[in-house]
């Protein structure tokens, strides 16, 4: 829970936020200092935010920091700011060579823990244990059996691979990604929601699918994929939209489960819905070396995919339960949205500056001041001095939680690789899966399933993707399609039981039961879940081929999503049987899963049991008609 300071503490929150973030939008623009530097002064600026906006405990105050605050957030100053002042030197010495300092081995030691503490206290307790653990396991390495034996590390040589490597670690290149790249990004979200952007694609949803049965549902569908492009995040997703789309879902014929769950999806998806994609596709380009626009090229069909699977489940779900549209005084005018379609303005500008060849950060810096001056066409929607001032320390503080996921995740990825775990980890799923791609694909789901577990997005896919890209890689599959397989879980591991985050946010705004909502979140999203194992096998999903191919394997895998959403919820046209049911699961892994031509097959069934779920449903109807009213 965030603090609201009072008084005069509110100031160095104010001064360091609107600081941070002019500091990131000059930089994106006109250059960055070193990296060294660079890194080291996004760290002495943001992690102090994080101990002065969130408490310790349940007991701490809640109006102004405590004591162990203020400490926690001078050690963050104190430590980056030496980072910052040394950076010259610090470039010169050699890893592993040149002496670490007494005063390094201190300020480095106090940082990893102050790094945690940030981490538990914002993010996730399981994070901060995660870190411990690995942090635990590089001082005894020397003690442990089999693949994680390793030659020992003193204290001094521990902390310099935490503290002083530009590589990994807290200033590594995770650090730089998060400097360089994903602030420019959090503060496009936080400009585009205060001139109004987010409140349009909501309304814009409605007025979309609000005339359809069943609308309240799709109108969440259309809204978490549009505002989930935007906010990066699936539980900030789940709280702007959510709290108008599940009153109006609940008002509207669905259960408070049903109405949490397909939110919980719908805001989910929104990681994985160009062009902004989240955090984890800025360190995907960097790790993989391909440009940031060409892996949202290749992103847009399997996001497409995920949500048609969504679309279909809560459109069956209509269908079964007889739900109705939105009444027509519900829904938006179509001249209030006409009017305000140049709110899609920015997304093209993003899209077109990278497309000419602009670098992600630069395109960003100049869609953000184009968006402030797009804020003027409405008096109802201009950006006033209070309205920028509130989204630059907003976009500070979210930037804060990610700097600190980044800067925990930079320890964890250093041990990993310098004590060779990675490698053994990646031989032992190469090992368990004896060579067979299916079931390597099986295991690193579990792995990241279980990663994700109350562990921020952009962390699971970092920590997943260092032990199971290479085992992908050595049974075929491209370096991009291996990343963006374990970017899919990492993001779909907010939905997964038991610590479904995204699941548990939305059944607190339904109140609904938190582990029945995250059960049935899974359910409905299981279409989804099958997405990343679907462009594995098929890589023309990725645009990777020709027109034809690309097209043909769009049509067998969207028809395979549908045939499953109709065996989960059990309706067509009319309710299914568990025969039917059984053979339409059939007929979706063979359209998802092509082989030797029985995706033929796979569509004829699909195709039969549709025919026979509308003429029984149609039979129904005409039976209803030919009742004498009075009798039914």
């Amino acid at each position: 829970m965030i603090r609201e300071l009072k008084g005069w503490w509110k100031v160095p929150v104010l001064v360091l936020g609107i600081v941070a973030a002019l500091f990131h939008f000059y930089t994106s623009g006109f250059g960055t200092p070193g990296p060294r530097t660079m890194r080291g002064l996004h760290l002495f600026m943001l992690l102090p935010l994080v101990y002065l906006l969130f408490p310790a405990r349940r007991g701490s105050p809640k109006e102004r920091p405590s004591l162990p605050d203020l400490v926690g957030a001078g050690i963050c100053m104190v430590s980056a700011g030496f980072i910052v002042l040394e950076a010259d030197r610090l470039d010169r010495r050699f890893l592993g060579f040149h002496e670490v300092m007494p005063i390094e081995v201190a300020l480095g030691g106090l940082l990893a823990l102050a790094v945690i503490e940030a981490c538990r206290r914002a993010l996730s307790k399981w994070m901060a244990l995660t870190i411990s653990v690995c942090i635990g396991y590089l001082m005894t390495c020397q003690f442990w059996p089999g693949m994680f034996h390793f030659k020992g590390f003193t204290l001094d040589r521990a902390v310099e691979i935490l503290y002083m490597s530009a590589d990994d670690g807290m200033f590594g290149f995770l650090t730089g990604i998060s400097a360089d790249i994903l602030f420019i990004y959090i503060l496009f979200a936080t400009i585009m929601t205060a001139a109004g952007v987010g409140d349009f694609l909501v309304d814009f949803a409605v007025w979309i699918a609000g005339w359809a049965r069943g609308g309240a549902a799709k109108i969440a569908v259309l809204a978490s994929a549009l505002y989930g492009s935007v906010s990066g995040s699936t539980v900030a997703n789940v709280y702007a939209t959510g709290s108008f789309t599940i009153p109006l879902m609940k008002r509207h014929g669905y259960t408070p489960k049903q109405a949490a769950a397909i939110e919980a999806i719908s805001g989910t998806g929104g990681q994985i819905m160009p062009p902004i994609m989240g955090a984890g596709v800025f360190i995907m380009s960097e790790m993989t070396g391909v440009p940031y626009f060409k892996i949202i090229q290749m992103a847009v069909l399997p996001a497409i995919l995920y949500y048609l699977g969504v679309f279909s489940m809560v459109h069956l779900l209509a269908l079964k339960n007889k739900l109705e549209p939105l009444p027509r005084e519900e829904r938006p005018a179509a001249r209030a949205m006409l009017r305000h379609l140049y709110f899609f303005t920015p997304f093209a500008a993003i899209l077109l500056l990278m497309a000419h060849g602009y670098s992600p950060a630069k395109a960003a810096f100049h869609t953000v001041w184009f968006t402030l001056l797009l804020s003027f066409l409405d008096r109802k929607t201009w950006i006033t001095p209070r309205k920028l001032v509130d989204a630059l320390v907003r976009a500070s503080v979210n930037a804060g939680l990610i700097a600190a996921a980044l800067a925990g995740s930079g320890m964890i990825v250093g041990i990993l690789t310098r004590t060779g775990v990675a490698l053994s980890f990646g031989s032992l799923i190469m090992s368990a899966s004896q060579g067979n791609l299916f079931l390597c694909m099986v295991l690193i789901f579990l792995v990241v399933s279980v990663l994700g577990t109350g562990i921020p997005t952009t962390a699971a896919y970092i920590i997943a993707v260092t032990v199971g890209a290479q085992a992908l890689g050595n049974l075929g599959v491209a370096i991009l399609v291996a990343h963006l397989f374990v970017f899919y879980y990492a993001v779909l591991s907010d939905l997964t039981p038991p610590d479904a985050v995204t699941a548990f946010a939305a059944a607190n705004l339904a109140g609904s039961d938190m582990m029945a909502t995250g059960i049935e979140a899974f359910k409905l999203g299981f279409a989804g879940f099958l997405v990343p194992f679907v462009f594995v096998y098929q890589p023309a999903l990725l645009l990777a081929g020709d027109i034809e191919e690309i097209l043909k394997s769009f049509f067998l895998a969207a028809c395979g999503v549908i045939c499953l959403a109709g065996a989960t919820i059990g309706h067509m046209a009319s309710s299914l049987r568990w025969l039917e049911r059984m053979f339409l699961v059939g007929a979706a892994f063979l359209l998802v899963f092509p082989s030797r031509g029985l995706e033929i097959l796979g569509l004829a069934v699909g195709l039969a049991i549709g025919l026979v779920s509308w003429r029984r449903g149609k039979r129904a109807s005409e039976a209803q008609e030919q009742i004498p009213p009075g009798r039914g």
